[in-house]
């Protein structure tokens, strides 16, 4: 009996809810270990009581699952009650009222000041590819940017004699960058940006065209498997990274926040000046390659 009616509740998801066949799986597999259990205990999961749900869930906490994994599983077994109980299969949910652990936040994955030197170390090459990418690396730790906003850049938008670029993705800014960034990117776009014909971006593929966000992915990822197979490297890790380094030599939160881009509100221009001129000085005296 109890095969039939998870069939026919998965039928119900499948045509109700409009679930991907991954999600589907995860229920049926959640379900299915939860009715083994109840199997094993010689329990029908007709008559389950909230203090079965409850201990199966400890259950699986012995068995070392991680708190997203049990918060998973009672998603699916509170589904599938719910379902039971609307389709009068069963008087009571027993799944009501009963909370799912909290999932413990992780802390962001960064990269330590060696391994960004290690990173930034490596013999890159000078031709096109290896002058581009150690610019674009450098850029992004320099400045903490997105995907989008590095690859939405222009030529115009760098300035590299005041140490500056222009991110106008998003609302305006203007962020500092170090002498190491500026010296890649002096050295790539005099001698290794070669757009085609009309091309504006700062950051171009072999091709000449602009750099997609799936292409500098796979840049920074070739280089972390170059450097240590394995290393936790992402753009947004670089830019994680560009922040926790920032923070750890003293730099105040708000300025960071300015240059990550979040909502800073100034009263005027005159304000705005003055933020851009501590933003410099702040980003002079904390960041590890200014």
């Amino acid at each position: 009996m109890a095969e039939s009616v998870v069939g026919e509740f998965l039928e119900f998801l499948k045509k109700n809810k409009r679930l991907s066949k991954n999600t589907l799986e995860s229920y049926s597999r959640d379900v299915e270990q939860f009715l083994t259990y109840l199997n094993e205990h010689g329990i029908n999961f007709c008559s389950a009581k909230k203090s079965t749900i409850v201990n199966y869930l400890y259950f699986l906490k012995q068995q070392g699952k991680s708190q997203a994994t049990i918060s998973r599983a009672l998603s699916s077994i509170k589904a599938f009650y719910h379902y039971l109980f609307a389709k009068k299969k069963i008087e009571e949910d027993p799944s009501y009222g009963i909370n799912a652990p909290k999932v413990e936040k992780k802390e962001p994955v960064t990269l330590t000041v060696e391994q960004v030197d290690m990173l930034l170390s490596f013999d890159f090459g000078k031709d096109e590819k290896g002058l581009r990418d150690k610019a674009l690396i450098e850029l992004m730790y320099a400045s903490g940017l997105k995907v989008s906003e590095v690859i939405s850049l222009k030529i115009e938008d760098v300035n590299l004699a005041s140490g500056y670029i222009v991110v106008r993705s998003g609302k305006e800014r203007v962020i500092p960058i170090g002498s190491y960034a500026v010296a890649a990117l002096q050295e790539y776009i005099e001698k290794g940006r070669k757009p085609r014909k009309g091309e504006k971006a700062l950051f171009l593929n072999l091709r000449g065209k602009r750099l997609t966000r799936q292409g500098c992915w796979k840049i920074i990822k070739e280089y972390a498997d170059k450097i240590s197979p394995g290393l936790p490297l992402t753009p947004n890790i670089l830019r994680k990274s560009f922040a926790q380094h920032m923070l750890q030599n003293g730099a105040d939160l708000k300025t960071v926040q300015e240059m990550l881009g979040y909502e800073v509100n100034f009263g005027n221009n005159l304000l705005s000046l003055v933020s851009r001129s501590k933003m410099k000085e702040v980003y002079n005296k904390f960041h590890p390659r200014a």
